[in-house]
């Protein structure tokens, strides 16, 4: 429960580990059943001034004079930032994902984790990472390399979930769907991430320069609009019963919008650090067109 009694939306709250799941199992099944499910949500946001999460995450990239460089995208999913730069590579560990991104156009990708990047020390200007950080398998390791193949001055961008900005309304309905799972918080792997990301941060090298949250919001239109945001939760260990639950109310709210509660973090590798040189060199997979 967050202050004042209202039920917490699903987002990383000062909670312990969860250690109960095999994650990485769960993530490769999830992702290989419905791969790009979450550009299908998060696409269909936007926020107060219409930009949708995508845009928000690589606005601190934007300068006068970016010029060319290599941008990698850290569990790229079906690569939804590559539509708005050049130079960019995705990395995920999931072969469906990857799969979806070169169905879209987009490339070139390459099957890896986030602690393991196929990038050589120093050879990226930007490193990007939507609603990764949080399931990766190691938060601490995932920072240092992605410290390791930034540029001096580089920049790390990372999206994740939060605990608001969230109406009254958004806070209500959070409490009805998590009722109807029967939780009182959303699974993550890492549901601690939230207070120690700027400091892992820090350990790995990078320097944090900002870090905001926004609320977006989520047409419910119909009850296609409600599946889909069922469908873009994880849910392990929880019941088909109470799925078809989450399913049945959610179909109801079809007016207005849900609020996507999200965090944007921004840090700068400031100095060299001694790291190896190239992890290794895998067969990069160019886009299908």
């Amino acid at each position: 429960m967050s202050r004042g009694g209202e039920p917490s939306p699903p987002g990383p709250p000062s909670a312990p580990a969860d250690t109960a799941t095999d994650w990485s199992t769960y993530l490769q099944g999830f992702h290989g059943e419905r791969p790009g499910i979450t550009e299908a949500l998060l696409g269909r946001c936007v926020d107060a001034d219409g930009i949708d999460p995508y845009r928000w995450l690589i606005q601190p990239l934007a300068g006068p004079n970016p010029g060319p460089g290599l941008v990698v995208d850290v569990g790229c999913g079906s690569g939804p930032t590559a539509d708005h730069m050049g130079g960019w590579v995705g990395v995920d560990p999931s072969r469906a994902e990857l799969g979806e991104a070169r169905s879209r156009g987009r490339g070139p990708v390459v099957a890896a984790t986030a602690e393991r990047l196929p990038v050589a020390s120093g050879s990226a200007t930007a490193v990007v990472g939507a609603m990764a950080l949080m399931v990766v398998g190691d938060p601490a390791a995932t920072l240092a390399e992605a410290a390791r193949v930034l540029q001096v001055g580089g920049r790390l961008t990372v999206l994740l979930p939060a605990g608001g900005p969230l109406s009254v309304a958004d806070r209500v309905r959070y409490g009805l769907l998590l009722g109807a799972l029967g939780r009182t918080t959303m699974p993550f792997p890492h549901q601690d991430l939230g207070p120690r990301l700027g400091e892992l941060a820090r350990r790995a090298g990078l320097e944090v320069r900002s870090d905001d949250q926004a609320r977006f919001g989520y047409p419910m239109r119909d009850r296609a609009d409600g599946d889909r945001f069922v469908d873009s939760l994880y849910l392990p260990g929880i019941s088909p019963r109470r799925i078809a639950l989450a399913r049945a109310l959610t179909r109801r709210w079809g007016h207005g919008d849900l609020g996507i509660p999200l965090r944007r973090l921004v840090a700068v590798r400031a100095a060299e650090q001694e790291r190896p040189s190239t992890r290794f060199t895998p067969e990069v997979t160019p886009p299908t067109r």
